[in-house]
């Protein structure tokens, strides 16, 4: 990577705001829990019954959603301090809503917070709902990034995987997504599929890095319990591919970094988005709107938990999950993410937003052997934090997801 890149992603980083005791920034997600098919990788959906995710704008149910979604924005900003830095619309597919539904949505967060200071505005979308026009009127209602999950240019495998775009339209989007005046685009491309071979996976991501792109991201299937493709794979199989997938993860890693973009965390290329970066390093609070968001407030972990619709229409100000930030398992998945970032955890943004010592929770009984395993991966330890080298992030972090996926038993 050339030294210039290098330091431009830095710099990018070190330019990042952090919450302080006094001062808290923010992070405000919206979730849409809408899809127009349920996709047979993704182990988010697996929890929503299918007549849920696809309900459609004229449903009366998903009237009441937008409806108790606008309700829990306008009461809880009442109640939150801060200033928002970035907005994160995702799910599902955030780019499912029609225009009244999401400009709806968008005046609700508009009235319960002030935008002045907000560096980025993202949307989701999917290829298949989307054209040049609703893209300029995205960008009208103050998106300034477009995320699309691409996953595939192979036709043959996006059928496999249950998505309705085609690979045309993938690549479709980015040029529509420019031309509608997104300064910064990005899309999200898969590796490691049971049976992927590696030909299908450069192809991918020659046409990937081809498209005018600002950012790229890479994730490597995780072999979820319930999801159609872990059912696929044979058990006295599961050691070689893991190596498989972190063979294909190396390859297409090479390439997007040989074609200029650069990596800032692990399979996170080119410009450096905000959001991914304060939200691994926590750096701000986040703030969980709807049904399956999850919420880290004022060191305190709060989730509505995924595939209960019709009980966050009923309440929406009422949590599933609403425990102190420092309990084990949420520190777990803390753990994880802040390692996907090259620059590593970061001791005190820990502190302030968790409310633990970063040594201490590393010895707890629960969490202790996640640590030698990464200890045994090279794990740095100081001062300013913990990370792990660059060269070897991608690969543990793999191994890490494939081992509490498979230790997880299949469901049905």
């Amino acid at each position: 990577m050339p030294p210039t890149a290098t330091a431009a992603a830095e710099a990018a980083l070190s330019a990042l705001p952090s919450s302080t005791d006094e001062r808290h920034m923010l992070m405000l997600y919206v979730h849409v829990p809408f899809c127009h098919s349920k996709c047979t990788f993704c182990d988010w959906v697996q929890a929503i019954p299918t007549k849920d995710l696809l309900r459609k704008p004229e449903d009366s149910v998903r009237r009441n959603y937008i409806r108790a979604l606008c309700t829990e924005i306008e009461a809880r900003g009442a109640a939150l301090s801060g200033q928002p830095y970035v907005v994160y619309w995702g799910g599902g597919t955030a780019s499912s809503l029609d225009r009244d539904e999401a400009t709806q949505v968008m005046s609700a967060l508009r009235s319960a917070f002030d935008f002045d200071g907000v560096a980025e505005a993202t949307i989701e979308c999917s290829p298949d709902t989307v054209d040049r026009e609703k893209l300029e009127f995205f960008r009208e209602l103050g998106f300034n990034r477009v995320s699309s999950g691409v996953q595939s240019f192979s036709d043959t495998r996006l059928r496999a995987l249950g998505r309705r775009h085609t690979a045309d339209q993938a690549g479709r989007i980015v040029h529509a997504a420019r031309e509608a005046g997104f300064d910064e685009v990005s899309i999200d491309i898969m590796s490691g599929f049971p049976d992927q071979e590696m030909d299908e996976l450069r192809d991918t991501v020659e046409q990937a890095v081809a498209l005018p792109l600002t950012h790229l991201s890479l994730y490597s299937f995780r072999p979820t319990p319930g999801t159609f493709m872990r059912k696929k794979m044979q058990g006295d199989d599961k050691r070689a591919y893991l190596r498989r997938q972190q063979v294909l993860f190396t390859e297409a890693r090479k390439m997007i970094e040989d074609a200029g973009l650069t990596e800032y965390a692990s399979g996170y290329f080119g410009r450096v988005s905000p959001f991914a970066a304060m939200y691994f390093q926590l750096r701000a609070d986040t703030v969980g709107f709807g049904s399956g968001a999850i919420s880290l407030v004022d060191q305190r972990f709060l989730s509505h938990s995924k595939g209960r619709l019709h009980q966050y229409i009923a309440d929406p100000l009422g949590f599933d999950i609403a425990v102190p930030a420092g309990q084990d398992r949420a520190l777990v998945s803390f753990l994880q993410a802040g390692l996907a970032m090259f620059d590593g955890i970061l001791r005190e943004e820990w502190r302030v937003s968790t409310g633990t010592d970063l040594d201490e929770v590393l010895t707890r009984p629960s969490i202790a052997p996640l640590a030698e395993f990464l200890r045994g991966r090279g794990l740095v330890e100081d001062e300013r934090g913990i990370r792990l080298d660059r060269r070897v992030a991608g690969l543990t972090l793999i191994e890490l997801a494939f081992e509490m996926a498979m230790s997880q038993p299949e469901l049905g």
